[in-house]
C-alpha cells in the first residue's frame, strides 16, 4: 500500500460530501434544491437528504420557504476565524483606507484559495457607490484579474492540476478564460505585470485596479490589493490609470514592507 492509498483509507467520506455541498454554493448559484445537490454530489436523494438534514441540524444550511437550501450564518463563524488566525495587522486597513480617501473607490484586500479568490479586507467607496463585495466573498480566480495575479506564483503544472477538476467555465465577457489553454496565457501576463487592469471584464458596469502584494523576502505574490468602481466613475482608460494606479502601487508598496515585517 503506497502513501497516499495508505492517508486515503483514513478518510471519512459522509464528510467529504457534506463539505462538498458547503463548497457548491457560490454568489450565482446561493441557493439550491435537494435535487440540485443530489446532481452535484453524483448521488441519490435519499443520501443527500440526509446529509443535508446533518448539516442544517448542525446550522450550517438554512432551509428556505421555497424548500431550497442555502447556507446559513454559522458558515460566516468559520470564515471570520480562518481570516482572523491570519494575523493581517490592522495597519493594512488604515493603509486601505488611505487609498480609498485619494481615490474615492472601494479598496479591496483579496487571497488565493485553490481555484477561488476570498476577499479579506473591504473598504466602501467614498459617495452614493456601494460594493456588494463583502469579507468572505469568493469569486472564481480564472475570471479575474485579481485571481491571475494569485496564480501567476504557481507553476504551469499546478495551475493545470488544480482546475483539472473544474466542471464549468462560466464566461463573464469576451474576454473570460473558458480553458486551462485560454488561462495560462493570462497568468503569463500577470508573472510580469506589476498591476493588471479589467476594463468591464468581470462585470459590465464594473472597472478594476489590482496588484500583488509580495513578500520582500521570497518575492512571492501573498496577496492582491485592488480598486474597483463604476465604470461611469472614468471617462476613459488612461485617466483611469493616471489618477488610480500610482496610488494603487504605493499602497501595496507599504503593505509589502509592513507584512514582510511580521
Amino acid at each position: 500500500m503506497n502513501e497516499v492509498e495508505q492517508s486515503d483509507k483514513y478518510l471519512v467520506p459522509g464528510l467529504i460530501r457534506g463539505l462538498k455541498i458547503l463548497e457548491s454554493f457560490t454568489i450565482e448559484q446561493n441557493e439550491m434544491s435537494l435535487g440540485d445537490i443530489a446532481k452535484i454530489l453524483e448521488i441519490n436523494r435519499s443520501s443527500a437528504f440526509r446529509l443535508v438534514q446533518t448539516l442544517e441540524h448542525c446550522g450550517y444550511l438554512l432551509k428556505t420557504a421555497h424548500k431550497t437550501y442555502k447556507l446559513n450564518v454559522k458558515v460566516l463563524q468559520l470564515g471570520y476565524s480562518a481570516i482572523e488566525s491570519m494575523n493581517i495587522p490592522q495597519q493594512v486597513t488604515t493603509i486601505m483606507q488611505n487609498l480609498r480617501d485619494q481615490t474615492k473607490a472601494a479598496v479591496h484586500l483579496s487571497m488565493l484559495d485553490h481555484t477561488e479568490i476570498v476577499y479579506l479586507n473591504n473598504i466602501q467607496a467614498l459617495g452614493a457607490f456601494t460594493s456588494n463585495i463583502r469579507v468572505g466573498t469568493r469569486w472564481p480566480a480564472y475570471a479575474t484579474v485579481i485571481g491571475q495575479l494569485l496564480l501567476a506564483p504557481l507553476s504551469n503544472e499546478e495551475i493545470q492540476q488544480r482546475f483539472k477538476s473544474l466542471k464549468a467555465w462560466t464566461r463573464y465577457s469576451d474576454s473570460t478564460a473558458t480553458s486551462i489553454a485560454e488561462l495560462l496565457p493570462k497568468i503569463e501576463v500577470a508573472r510580469q505585470a506589476p498591476y493588471l487592469i479589467s476594463w468591464k471584464n468581470f462585470k459590465p458596469d464594473m472597472i478594476a485596479c489590482a496588484a500583488p502584494i509580495k513578500n520582500r523576502v521570497t518575492h512571492q505574490t501573498q496577496y492582491v490589493l485592488s480598486i474597483s468602481c463604476p465604470a461611469t466613475s472614468y471617462a476613459d482608460r488612461d485617466t483611469f490609470i493616471a489618477e488610480v494606479v500610482p496610488a494603487l502601487l504605493k499602497a501595496t508598496e507599504e503593505i509589502s514592507q509592513l507584512m514582510s515585517a511580521i
